[in-house]
């Protein structure tokens, strides 16, 4: 597989994204699959697991990167943020599918364990801010919805320790 560069970033995506799939690792770049929290010897080996396929994203993304784009990436070493840092940088928002996936993107963001409430809004704001005067954008009311909506575990637990 060719290195990803400024021209073929697309191309190149469709196609780290299947190696990705075909590694079970793809799930964790898109924030789907996220680390599992808690104790037990059980809930230790799927950590360590996803780890693992972590850390093997994170080596096939670093290896498709040409020698032009690897400082955008070098001292990153979360696949997640490595990912997000390429598509920053290369995905086109000013065509119709690149706000449909600057959309997308938006829709699935979940806040996550290991990140503040600051890091989250501040993602979803950056977000928002790339569709501003896109037929895609993002006004205050979606906004609020979205953050109404996706409450992190930590959250809920919150809530039932308050109930109790």
């Amino acid at each position: 597989m060719s290195k990803v560069t400024k021209e073929n970033y697309p191309v190149w995506k469709q196609k780290i994204r299947r190696v990705l799939i075909a590694m079970k690792a793809y799930n964790i770049i898109a924030g789907v699959e996220l680390l599992p929290v808690g104790n037990g010897v059980a809930l230790r080996l799927l950590q360590e697991h996803w780890h693992d396929q972590a850390n093997n994203a994170l080596a096939q993304i670093h290896l498709g990167c040409c020698d032009e784009l690897l400082p955008l990436i070098d001292n990153i070493d979360n696949p997640v943020e490595m990912w997000e840092a390429l598509w920053d940088q290369l995905d086109n928002v000013s065509m119709k599918v690149g706000c449909t996936q600057v959309l997308r993107k938006f829709t699935a963001s979940r806040p996550l364990p290991d990140k503040t409430v600051t890091q989250y809004f501040t993602k979803l704001i950056a977000l928002c801010k790339k569709l501003i005067g896109t037929t895609e954008n993002i006004t205050n009311n979606p906004m609020k919805t979205h953050i109404f909506t996706t409450p992190s575990n930590s959250y809920e637990t919150t809530i039932q320790i308050l109930e109790q």
